[in-house]
């Protein structure tokens, strides 16, 4: 199924003719106190996540321009995780003690939520702390009762403590390289560094050796975030030697798999897939005619070639000042900016008062969530991954669209998500 969501208008949620009460940690009557916490200065990879901090500083500037949320002006607290357990712990209890929720953070660490489920509002009661993150990797953050995470886990949480656990795996990549190729049959990669990461991964990989793209080799190969491209020799010797057909890679890591096997000599690959992380203008830039032909499937609109059809995403674009400062970990801040945006509207409307625990209230209700037309329809309030996709590909040294191929629209298939019992736990 094709939807189309090009039609979409920006709101300001919450925008009133006179403020709507509001009682809590982090709100004044004329300001929100909002927390980013976010992997910025970090010793494997210097300025990580700093487009997501600069999405979320535009957002707060477009939405103040407008009125504000609430009646209210929008601060931004940007806290730096700095890729460590302990910054980000105490990230969070400072976000609790000074701010109304943590919106749009991408932080890896996130294994302990004790205090952001503990954390008082004004009254002292211990509600929590709403989490409306742009990544949530960790099981621990992804199941936390407290946040609602645009990219969910499904199932998983009510079964963490099963053996095996059950997981929402998207497929739809998988079933459009099947649709247009024959004989699929290759290796995945998965990013070693983070059990957690690498855990994200690995159902949508079963997937789609269930529906028939046969594992060569050791099927599935760790890759480190910190090797050199010497480190793929031996998975692309797995490839020469069964002339695979398939080469898929969960991580930014493809940049080097392809210049490694381009130097190799490697032919038979057909389709070279990746997830989000390869549609960035970095990966084309630094592969040039190496990264040739890759794809990727994406949830949201391709934002490099179609900013300028959705009027959100154009007004991200001018915030931060061009598309070249816009990747799609700054894409996701901001749709967990407009997920609270939409959600403090829900909150307020018909007179409602606005607080972490009304805030909470109205994200349950978020099951449709469209961001303003950069993705289709997400049941958030269920934790559920989002079941509309693009594929986009690298030709003649640019990213385009591929599938569906009219712009704005999405391939919604109900098989795009498939139900996987693994044991991972």
């Amino acid at each position: 199924m094709v939807v189309a969501l090009i039609g979409s208008t920006v709101t300001v949620a919450g925008a009133q003719s006179a403020p709507p009460k509001a009682d809590d940690v982090g709100i004044t009557d004329s300001q929100i106190r909002v927390a980013v916490i976010a992997d910025v200065d970090t010793p494997v990879q210097p300025g990580l996540f700093q487009k997501s901090v600069d999405a979320m500083k535009a957002w707060a500037s477009v939405v103040n321009k407008g009125g504000g949320i609430a009646g209210r002006k929008v601060a931004i607290d940007f806290i730096d995780s700095k890729l460590n357990p302990n910054e980000t712990r105490n990230a969070i209890i400072t976000a609790c003690a000074n701010d109304f929720a943590m919106v749009g953070g991408e932080a890896l660490f996130v294994s302990n939520v004790d205090d952001m489920v503990a954390c008082k509002d004004r009254a002292g009661k211990p509600i929590g702390i709403p989490d409306v993150p742009g990544l949530a990797l960790d099981p621990a953050q992804q199941c936390s009762p407290v946040s609602y995470v645009i990219i969910g886990r499904g199932p998983y949480c009510a079964t963490k403590n099963d053996h095996p656990q059950t997981y929402v795996a998207p497929q739809g990549d998988a079933l459009y390289y099947l649709k247009n190729n024959k004989d699929l049959h290759g290796i995945w990669t998965a990013p070693g560094d983070l059990k957690s990461t690498k855990d994200s991964l690995l159902p949508t990989y079963q997937a789609a050796q269930d529906l028939g793209i046969k594992p060569d080799g050791k099927g599935i190969y760790d890759v480190f975030q910190r090797d050199p491209q010497s480190a793929m020799t031996p998975i692309v010797q797995a490839i020469k030697q069964d002339n695979s057909t398939f080469a898929y890679s969960g991580s930014n890591k493809m940049l080097d798999l392809r210049k490694e096997a381009t130097l190799q000599g490697v032919t038979s690959v057909k389709v070279w897939g990746c997830t989000q992380a390869c549609y960035s203008q970095d990966f084309v830039n630094q592969g040039g005619a190496d990264v040739e032909g890759t794809q990727s499937v994406i949830t949201t609109l391709p934002f490099y070639t179609e900013y300028k059809l959705n009027p959100t995403l154009k007004k991200l674009v001018a915030a931060v000042g061009g598309i070249d400062k816009v990747d799609s970990n700054a894409v996701a801040s901001w749709l967990a900016a407009l997920l609270f945006q939409d959600a403090v509207g829900k909150a307020t409307a018909n007179g409602g008062a606005l607080s972490r625990q009304s805030l909470f209230d109205a994200l349950k209700q978020e099951h449709a969530f469209k961001a303003e037309g950069i993705m289709g329809p997400a049941d958030v309030a269920n934790h559920l991954p989002p079941g509309c996709i693009v594929m986009t590909q690298v030709k003649n040294g640019k990213l385009v669209r591929t599938y569906p191929k009219k712009p704005g629209t999405f391939d919604c298939n109900k098989k795009n998500l498939v139900d996987i019992k693994m044991d991972l736990s």
